[in-house]
């Protein structure tokens, strides 16, 4: 069952959630003019101990939540990207991998995976009276008959 949006992190406490917000502006270099702050540095800010920030970050609740918060924050700059894209798709010389990328999001483009099962075309195929014959010896096999 899929949690509710509303309710990941409704099992944190405060600090807890403030943690992960942290954490994340942190990979986004948000917090010190551009710099990544230390597990120390941020269990500082934060007010608690490096070991509880280690502890929390165990926590699958603890982790599903600051990915909720990550996801949010990227989704921020998809209008960003969007057009980063499109600049590579209008240059004189259009990237073909921008193109490509294009017609994936927008579901033009799917990739498709075929797996073959080779071990299966080197057995060799038995006829209808081959079949028929082996499911009479398993019925009186099954039945008591042999």
């Amino acid at each position: 069952m899929t949690k509710r949006r509303s309710d990941v992190g409704r099992g944190l406490t405060d600090q807890q959630r403030r943690a992960a917000q942290l954490l994340v502006a942190n990979e986004f270099c948000e917090l010190s003019e551009g710099k990544k702050m230390t597990k120390d540095q941020l269990a500082e800010e934060i007010g608690i101990a490096k070991s509880t920030l280690y502890e929390w970050m165990k926590n699958p609740e603890f982790n599903e939540y600051h990915r909720m918060v990550s996801r949010d924050k990227l989704h921020a700059y998809s209008s960003e990207v969007d057009s980063a894209l499109l600049k590579l798709i209008r240059m004189p010389e259009p990237r073909i991998k921008a193109i490509e990328l294009w017609y994936k999001l927008q579901g033009e483009i799917t990739e498709r995976h075929l797996y073959e099962n080779e071990s299966e075309s080197k057995l060799p195929r038995k006829s209808d009276a081959e079949i028929a014959a082996e499911i009479r010896k398993l019925a009186e096999m099954v039945n008591g008959e042999e």
